[in-house]
């Protein structure tokens, strides 16, 4: 079977499958000790990003242990920002810290031009990853969402309210969108550089959508997400590639998210359980939503919760099982190996 059979991609073009393909974000992880292994070979968790045959071999590792229905790119979200001359460092126990943060005006037009060559050893691993994947497993490439890019950037780490960013996109309006739109064409021309590299379809993290208010996300988050899906549907290297949007916790209606993302799916957050999927049919396909807290308890709520979001999307064309939000470290392997057989068996 070739990869356009596969059941990832059936799903994409919203079939409705008798058993939904399975794969999680955040499934080369912590969580997994072959993981940890690499893991300590490294000060620098960019560093290992940066090295194409490690990213392979921590891409196939989920693969190989849970026989899922699509790979995903190891990566950072980050790696634009840092090509962009902003200095990002993974710090232990803290995340990642911007030795160059954007701290004022002058900040956004002293940045580097993005030049897609700079992130060649991340085009090297896709090329890596498909090459070795079998013939009918998709590879997901991936990028950060222009909003979730530029809250980084600003805020010079991760936050829990990013006040700093949210101050100054008050204070300097026209130079937060010259930002977003450098950010919006950094961000095209990375995805076109993973598709040509073998990518099959692309997700846009925007993983900070939920610090902004209805209309704060509209101008700043949904408008540039619009503009890039836009762009790939556009250009002839990347028109036929499938979008998946992931937006966490959005304050926006279910309609906007269907109708203006421009994502041929939406990946949903796992507290979004009142998602009104007649919304969506027939328009995106739909992705999710356990949530991962669910797998740190009994294999009979494990199985509970787990026919819950299965009973929910059994009649909805194309529909992708995965979790709400990434694998977090605390979780057992085997429990993700029983969550798979519950999936499959259902």
């Amino acid at each position: 079977m070739n990869v356009s059979n596969s059941l990832f991609l059936r799903a994409l073009q919203r079939e409705n499958l008798k058993t939904p393909p399975i794969w999680y974000m955040r499934q080369a992880g912590r969580y997994m000790p072959e993981y940890r292994e690499i893991r300590k070979k490294f000060n620098n968790f960019l560093d290992m990003c940066k090295n194409p045959d490690v990213c392979c071999e921590l891409a196939l590792q989920p693969i190989n242990a849970f026989n899922l229905d699509a790979a995903i790119l190891f990566s950072d979200i980050l790696t634009i920002p840092d090509a962009l001359g902003l200095g990002v460092n993974f710090v232990e126990n803290e995340g990642p810290i911007f030795k160059n943060p954007i701290n004022n005006t002058s900040d956004i037009h002293n940045l580097n031009l993005f030049n897609p060559d700079d992130l060649k050893y991340v085009y090297q691993a896709v090329t890596n990853i498909k090459n070795s994947l079998p013939n009918n497993i998709p590879l997901i490439g991936f990028c950060g969402s222009p909003w979730t890019l530029a809250a980084y950037s600003i805020e010079g780490k991760s936050s829990r309210d990013f006040k700093k960013t949210l101050d100054f996109l008050k204070l300097n309006n026209k130079e937060s969108h010259i930002f977003l739109n450098v950010l919006t064409d950094a961000c095209f021309l990375y995805l076109r550089e993973q598709i040509k590299a073998g990518a099959d379809v692309v997700q846009i993290f925007d993983s900070w959508a939920n610090i902004l208010d209805e209309n704060e996300h509209k101008e700043f988050s949904m408008q540039y997400i619009s503009k890039l899906t836009s762009a790939l549907k556009k250009d002839k290297v990347t028109c036929e590639t499938p979008i998946i949007l992931f937006s966490r916790d959005p304050k926006c209606t279910n309609l906007t998210l269907v109708n203006n993302s421009g994502a041929d799916c939406l990946s949903l957050y796992w507290n979004m359980i009142d998602f009104d999927i007649n919304t969506a049919t027939n328009k995106v396909a739909l992705q999710g939503n356990l949530d991962p807290k669910i797998l740190l308890k009994s294999k009979n709520q494990i199985k509970y919760e787990t026919h819950i979001i299965l009973d929910k999307f059994k009649d909805f064309p194309g529909y992708i099982f995965n979790l709400g939000h990434g694998i977090t470290p605390d979780i057992n392997p085997d429990n993700i190996k029983y969550l798979t057989e519950i999936v499959r068996e259902y």
